[in-house]
């Protein structure tokens, strides 16, 4: 019988000890620069990458994220500090967001070809304000139609700790009962249903790679070689030249997340490549700016040919780039920064409050 292989999973208790997920950035990355070709259309072949699905990466990694966290801390306090949680959430999120929204105003402002973009804009102001982006295009898209998933990871942020860890007491149940809000939503079928839908695959992934036996399970499912995730994006990719197959897309997606993290030695070189890693590391900022940058492209270069497409993506990446950098260091760290000191002083602050 000849000698079988090693297995190169990730120990279980290696998982436990660790929430950096290093492989997560290069995936960001990757699926920035996807999201950048589902917006030329005048490049023929970047049709076939179907760059729109890649915001599912992010939608399942929130998901995943979140729910990790967040049964990790109510391991080790006992509970879930949802003050902290919003907190850490809103200034996580919101600042840049709001950052976005005043840069693509003065864009379409004082930018003549994007005059005719300002009514449209200035329509649709006050559901972004609102935080309802999501719901702000329902007559037709805009220059800022992309910041629709800040809305549902938003909403997703709200809820989800609330109706999980702290009306849902009982572990065991926790993933049976988003297992079943999440094929509502699948069965709903609507574009949003679909987003939210992926979210929880995420969450699902957590619930269950938390769990000794649940580790085991997806260990077993991932203990492939690297070529049959690959014939799985190939696959998915044919499909959805078909049509929009969005369970199929959470589904696929969160096997690719479960495959990098208990898979992580063989995807760990490609995944974590420091350029690609870095893109991820500013993926936020650079999601919400690339729409303007790839606009002022389209205005040096035209938007009637494959070149012009080409040149205009280029031109988008490198613009948006040193954008998203400075946008991180003015307004996104600094919003952690204060969030956290924030914090601390309302931690300070209890006990004093208590013996009042």
């Amino acid at each position: 019988m000849p000698p079988t292989r090693p297995s190169r999973d990730l120990r279980y208790p290696d998982y436990l000890a660790s929430d950096n997920r290093p492989a997560f950035d290069g995936l960001r990355g990757l699926g920035f620069l996807l999201v950048i070709t589902a917006h030329v259309p005048s490049v023929w072949f970047f049709g076939y990458l179907q760059g729109w699905a890649a915001v599912w990466i992010f939608l399942v990694m929130s998901g995943y994220l979140v729910t990790m966290l967040m049964m990790r801390e109510e391991k080790r306090a006992g509970r879930i500090d949802l003050r902290a949680f919003m907190v850490r959430r809103f200034f996580r999120i919101v600042p840049a967001y709001w950052a976005a929204i005043l840069i693509y105003w003065l864009a379409c402002y004082s930018l003549p070809p994007l005059a005719e973009d300002y009514p449209r804009f200035m329509a649709r102001l006050p559901a972004y304000l609102a935080f309802i982006p999501e719901y702000a295009d329902t007559d037709g898209f805009s220059i800022f139609t992309h910041a629709w998933t800040v809305g549902v990871e938003l909403k997703f942020y709200l809820l989800f700790p609330l109706v999980v860890f702290l009306m849902l007491r009982i572990p065991s149940g926790r993933f049976a009962a988003v297992a079943v809000v999440a094929a509502l939503f699948a069965a709903h079928g609507a574009f949003l249903s679909a987003a939210y839908c992926a979210i929880l695959f995420g969450a699902m992934l957590a619930l269950a790679l938390e769990r000794p036996q649940g580790y085991a399970f997806v260990a077993r499912l991932t203990r492939v070689p690297v070529a049959v995730p690959l014939a799985l994006i190939v696959a998915l990719l044919v499909l959805l030249h078909y049509g929009e197959r969005f369970t199929a897309l959470a589904a696929v997606v969160t096997y690719l997340l479960a495959y990098t993290i208990v898979q992580e030695a063989a995807v760990s070189r490609m995944l974590t490549w420091r350029p690609l890693a870095y893109l991820g590391q500013r993926s936020y900022g650079a999601y919400l700016l690339h729409f303007l940058a790839l606009r002022i492209g389209y205005m040096i270069f035209g938007d009637d040919s494959t070149t012009s497409g080409l040149l205009a993506a280029a031109f988008c990446l490198v613009l948006t780039v040193p954008a998203a950098e400075l946008l991180y260091r003015a307004i996104e760290r600094p919003g952690r920064d204060y969030g956290r000191k924030l914090l601390s002083r309302m931690s300070a602050r209890a006990p004093e409050l208590f013996r009042s």
